[in-house]
């Protein structure tokens, strides 16, 4: 049965994980995690988190999964280093730099491949797996028929989100945080700038709201497709949310795997957390909408209306407990909230609240109580014989054995069954399934007994988790190192020259001796118009490809007669095999383990002399698979494509559209990067996006945070 991966942002989210059903969860350490917001866990927690996981049979996945500094990969290795003497099941890798290291020096590690790589398709699964990753966790923009493709052609197992909040930039490409403030989503401090409220006009009209927040993703009652697509691991999102979310979400899936979700398991998502009342994401529609502009925040679930308001106090048509949490809607938009201070159907609030407005419960006080009273115990079997005085206790196929001290004759009330399973049930983590006394009866003091529960259960404890360690899987592959997968001929062509990349031909000039092409349109059709250039030109594969964009791309690698290509994902490295390729900006390389001819990410903060340095152009931020325009205008009918600008707070964002088989965005920063001044061996400079009013010099005046 397919595996239910549950968040632990602390100790208590994990433990409500591993309570309610949990097969796995997912956690970061103090540093390099995805989530440096959530607790996060020191060593000592990570030992203890893992102990505990383990002690029911749960693996425990540790992500160290963002993009690392050259200065800070001996810590980072380290870090992993630590994470697998502690008995992590497997560690969660974004950094290709660290990856490498970690599968060099740690031969036997299981690795994943964390979703802000990006891996959304077959020939990205393919070199993942060459890689010696063990699995993939999909971008959360991976369509079902390239899981289905993946999962028929690569031995590898696949992860994909199920539940919780959906980035609405593509996963690992984003760097609006990062270019606002130098704190980077792809270092685990995101400023969900996505979640602001934006400006737009389109055709003439002007439209305002949250024009960037996706809606929470909910998948379970389509887990039927995914299962039969051969998804093995269901991930629940959400390290920054509390416990209760971690508790029914984990407790629904298992359900809905089963076959039986319904109704009220949607209610009690909805209770627990709920943005936007859902998206199913990209999985069944390629351009399917995930917006909602009018909320961004919890929203819960419907609870009544309001039925009169007098001065600031609200009748409702439902009464609420004492330490409820409500919001208030008009036509979809938050109009106001309360905290239940008194049990009963009226209560104080803030904002503007009419009569008729609908009620929304976010915090429902005694569903989460009983949510988090639910316990887990493992059943043992025990059995005390007196006439050897000797102890047996039993789980599964372990068993320890004690013998007995001080053991009296029964002179009155002889230890008995009932005995034995009202002292050994007092226990956090056992309960007696079955118990026997045999032999004389006999007399044990209390104070005895309770000494000898102790002992037998904390070696109980660490055989069990010894037994797990023991059985872990190892990996024992023969992976292949980037090195050995790239042709890197390309150097001798760039001769460490200027690259300039070009939407047009036009924009093109003489003095270019090496052009980089980042076509609005990528087909054989429209890149003919740049034949004339093939011998000094290469070509910028798209961050993104997925079902028949990848048979396009194809195409067109095998037609156009281009000097080399700039692979910005993993999957170009096996479309263009045995072409000449440069890494590109979106593998977010900021180190230089990987000795390849690369351009820098884009958040880089240093002038490093290995690769190209994006030193000037108006840097796209975020990549899209949804459409805003058809997101906020209906349809996509008679497209032929579109700019539109969203803006926030006299900030302009250019909305930039390009299409393989599918149509794509780009959000476009608001000032353009420029930092020519510095000194710079190779330089890449973008000249393909449209151009703003006002400079940037981004990560390099204030560093990568």
């Amino acid at each position: 049965m397919s595996e239910i991966l549950a968040p632990a942002g602390n100790m208590e989210m994990l433990k409500a994980a591993v309570i309610n059903g949990a097969d796995a969860v997912y956690l970061g350490l103090s540093k390099f995690s995805a989530r440096a917001k959530a607790a996060n866990f020191d060593e000592q927690q990570l030992k203890e988190a893992i102990n505990y996981a383990h002690l029911f049979g749960v693996k425990v996945y540790v992500a160290i999964n963002t993009i690392i500094k050259n200065d800070e990969m001996t810590d980072a290795l380290l870090a992993a280093k630590q994470a697998l003497a502690c008995k992590a099941d497997a560690l969660i890798l974004q950094d290709l730099g660290l990856a490498s290291h970690i599968r060099r020096e740690c031969p036997s590690a299981v690795l994943h491949a964390s979703t802000q790589m990006g891996i959304h398709n077959l020939e990205g699964a393919v070199v993942a797996k060459k890689l010696g990753f063990s699995r993939i966790i999909l971008s959360r923009e991976t369509l079902l028929e390239d899981i289905i493709k993946i999962k028929k052609s690569v031995d590898i197992e696949l992860e994909c989100f199920v539940q919780g909040a959906l980035c609405i930039a593509f996963s690992g490409n984003c760097y609006f945080s990062s270019f606002a403030s130098g704190y980077s989503g792809n270092r685990g401090k995101c400023m969900q700038l996505c979640r602001k409220q934006y400006s737009t006009k389109i055709n003439g009209q002007t439209i305002e709201g949250y024009l960037l927040s996706a809606k929470d993703l909910m998948l379970a009652d389509r887990i039927n497709d995914l299962v039969n697509a051969g998804i093995d691991c269901f991930k629940i999102e959400g390290r920054l949310r509390r416990s209760e979310y971690v508790a029914e979400a984990v407790r629904v899936y298992k359900k809905a795997i089963k076959g039986s979700f319904d109704k009220s398991d949607l209610t009690a998502l909805k209770k627990v957390f709920n943005r936007g009342d859902y998206t199913e994401g990209h999985f069944f529609t390629g351009t399917n909408k995930v917006l909602d502009i009018k909320i961004c925040a919890n929203k819960g679930a419907y609870f009544g209306k309001v039925l009169k308001v007098v001065g600031k106090t609200a009748k409702l048509d439902h009464s609420l407990n004492k330490g409820d949490g409500i919001k208030f809607l008009r036509n979809g938009e938050e109009v106001g909230s309360a905290s239940i201070v008194r049990s009963g159907n009226e209560t104080g609030f803030e904002g503007n609240i009419r009569p008729n407005d609908e009620v929304f419960i976010t915090t429902d006080s005694e569903f989460n109580k009983n949510v988090l009273s639910r316990t887990k115990k493992l059943p043992v079997k025990i059995s005390i014989n007196f006439d050897n005085a000797k102890l047996i206790v039993k789980f599964q196929n372990v068993i320890v054995e004690k013998q007995i001290d001080n053991v009296q004759p029964a002179k009155n009330s002889p230890v008995s069954e009932t005995d034995i399973i009202e002292n050994f049930n007092k226990s956090e983590y056992f309960y007696v399934e079955k118990a026997e006394v045999v032999g004389q009866p006999s007399f044990i003091l209390r104070s005895d007994l309770n000494a000898l529960r102790r002992s037998v259960y904390e070696t109980l404890i660490d055989m069990i988790i010894d037994n797990y360690n023991d059985n872990m899987p190892k990996y024992n592959g023969n992976p292949l190192f980037l090195s050995d997968i790239i042709s890197s001929n390309i150097d001798q062509f760039l001769k460490s020259r200027t690259i300039y990349q070009v939407e047009d031909v036009e924009q093109i000039t003489d003095d270019m001796e090496v052009i980089a092409i980042n076509p609005r349109e990528y087909s054989t059709e429209y890149l003919s118009k740049f034949s004339k250039y093939y011998d000094k030109a290469i070509l910028n594969l798209p961050c993104i490809a997925r079902g028949k964009d990848i048979d396009i791309l194809k195409d067109i690698i095998k037609t156009c007669n281009f000097k080399g290509f700039i692979v910005n994902n993993l999957y170009g490295l096996e479309i263009c095999k045995d072409r000449p390729v440069i890494f590109g900006y979106g593998l977010n390389l900021i180190n230089d383990v990987i000795k390849a001819p690369k351009i820098y990410s884009i958040e880089a903060d240093a002038i490093l002399d290995n690769g190209y340095i994006y030193a000037k152009g108006n840097v796209p931020l975020m990549n899209f698979c949804h459409c805003e325009k058809k997101e906020l205008a209906n349809g996509c009918e008679n497209c032929r494509g579109y700019d539109i600008t969203l803006s926030y707070e006299n900030r302009n964002f250019y909305l930039r559209r390009y299409k393989i088989h599918y149509c794509y965005g780009q959000l476009l920063n608001c000032s353009d990067l420029d930092i020519s001044s510095k000194k710079i061996k190779k330089a890449f400079i973008d000249l393909s996006f449209k151009r703003t009013n006002s400079i940037t010099k981004g990560n390099y005046s204030r560093g990568l945070k």
